[in-house]
């Protein structure tokens, strides 16, 4: 893999992270029940995002910018949103740098647990996330007139004294 680096995003970032949404969440559509909302993100939407989400990161690889999500929410409880990496990109490890990237500005936020919500029908997408330490907190239907589920998990971030939080070196990268 060529030379890679995070950093944190940047509104000048939505026109690549618009693009990037859209090869990542386009395979989605043919196989959930329902259209996933981030292909109906505007370029100007994401860069209002850009400008208003203090908590979002990107992942480099070889000056192309290959992966990106954000955190919402107000300590101690944040979302990890728009988790996405290209199809191109996929497996190689990104995800995990991403989400990890996240978890690090989560923790100088103050944030105390971490949220990333998927679809039932995306299991790879449970079992990534289930990699990284997260566990399985809740299952809620999905709006009504759609056959799928919302599939709730949790990572507590900053350890008690003597513990560390949890995480494994293994990881897929999902598009959430």
């Amino acid at each position: 893999m060529s030379s890679f680096f995070t950093r944190d995003a940047r509104p000048d970032d939505a026109a690549s992270l618009w693009a990037l949404q859209q090869a990542a969440y386009s395979p989605l559509a043919r196989v959930l029940p329902s259209r996933p909302t981030a292909l109906d993100e505007s370029e100007a939407y994401l860069r209002q995002r850009l400008e208003h989400v203090p908590c979002q990161v990107v992942v480099h690889v070889g000056g192309e910018l290959v992966a990106a999500g954000r955190i919402e929410g107000v300590a101690p409880l944040g979302e990890l949103k728009r988790i996405a990496v290209h199809p191109a990109r996929q497996s190689l490890g990104l995800g995990r740098m991403l989400v990890l990237a996240l978890e690090e500005k989560a923790r100088q936020l103050e944030f105390v647990r971490l949220r990333a919500g998927t679809r039932r029908r995306l299991p790879g997408n449970v079992a990534f996330y289930e990699r990284l330490g997260y566990q399985l907190v809740a299952v809620e239907p999905y709006p009504a007139g759609i056959d799928d589920e919302t599939v709730w998990l949790e990572k507590r971030l900053l350890a008690r004294q003597g513990e560390a939080s949890s995480s494994n070196a293994n990881g897929g990268e999902p598009s959430t």
